[in-house]
């Protein structure tokens, strides 16, 4: 019971440090900003489904921020203790591949590069850590434009609705 609210208590500051710099909290003086996360369902990358929920919920209330923060798991196919050198990396894990490889959640602010969230509680080999990074950023980017549509798809029908 310790370790889980130990990892709860961890997802919670990891997440609100990402959007300690995103938000416009300026606009808001004596004011906070509560998100609250109910997990359904956890067959894998929690933080990252976390973020983007936290993301769009922000989003709907009408918060201002800099950008999308998107985030994603990246895993590589063999273990820290194997020496293999082809391990292919992996973009979106689900529980039982998070629990058997390596794997890292990244989180990045906008359409470009920048990375606000680099989580990886598992041991690998310096090699394969860039290619992981990679496509994790990459799969970033897939979210994003994902979000970005999920975004201006409800925010067309909010301003149909003003004008009828």
């Amino acid at each position: 019971m310790i370790l889980f609210c130990r990892r709860i208590s961890e997802m919670q500051t990891t997440i609100g440090n990402a959007y300690a710099n995103t938000l416009f909290t300026h606009l808001y003086p004596h004011s906070t900003i509560t998100i609250t996360l109910n997990v359904l369902s956890q067959d894998g990358s929690l933080l990252a489904a976390c973020i983007n929920a936290s993301t769009l919920a922000l989003i709907d209330a009408g918060i201002p921020m800099r950008d999308y923060i998107c985030a994603c798991t990246a895993g590589s196919t063999s273990s820290y203790s194997s020496n293999d050198e082809s391990a292919d990396p992996l973009l979106d894990l689900n529980s039982m591949e998070e629990q058997e490889l390596p794997f890292l959640t990244v989180g990045t602010l906008g359409g470009g590069d920048e990375v606000c969230v680099l989580v990886m509680e598992t041991r690998v080999q310096v090699g394969r850590l860039e290619g992981m990074l990679a496509v994790g950023v990459d799969g970033c980017k897939q979210v994003r434009e994902i979000l970005d549509g999920v975004v201006r798809r409800n925010g067309m029908k909010v301003l149909q609705g003003s004008s009828l």
